[in-house]
């Protein structure tokens, strides 16, 4: 059995993605979900988790890619792809609070509206 992670997509729908690569070493973790009914790994959305150390110094990536396209005689045929990417860097010195707080205000920062807004129209409102 594969390990699972659900979150939800633009819908609020739950989508559940498997691990498809465990985190090991310098490997970054692999997350995918194909659409139901889908075998044709073009369609997968992907999601890629890593960490480096280097000197003490901690900077974790997490990576979205979603592809879009259209279907020709019942094939999915990729156009292109859609990419987020979060990253944080983290001094070896780095104060916990400091560390909490960042997190807490990139967090926010995903759920503003304004924000959103900004990711989906290139404009703040």
């Amino acid at each position: 059995m594969t390990t699972q992670i659900t979150l939800k997509n633009a819908a609020g729908v739950d989508t559940v993605f498997h691990v498809v690569r465990q985190p090991s070493a310098g490997v970054s973790a692999i997350l995918q979900h194909l659409p139901p009914g889908s075998s044709n790994r073009q369609q997968a959305v992907k999601i890629e988790l890593s960490t480096t150390l280097q000197n003490g110094r901690a900077t974790p990536v997490a990576s979205v890619a979603v592809p879009y396209g259209k279907v020709v005689d019942g094939v999915f045929e990729k156009i292109g792809q859609v990419n987020e990417v979060r990253r944080a860097t983290q001094p070896s010195d780095a104060q916990p609070l400091a560390i909490d707080n960042a997190e807490a205000f990139a967090r926010g920062l995903a759920a503003n509206a304004q924000v959103i807004e900004l990711f989906k129209t290139g404009h703040i409102s």
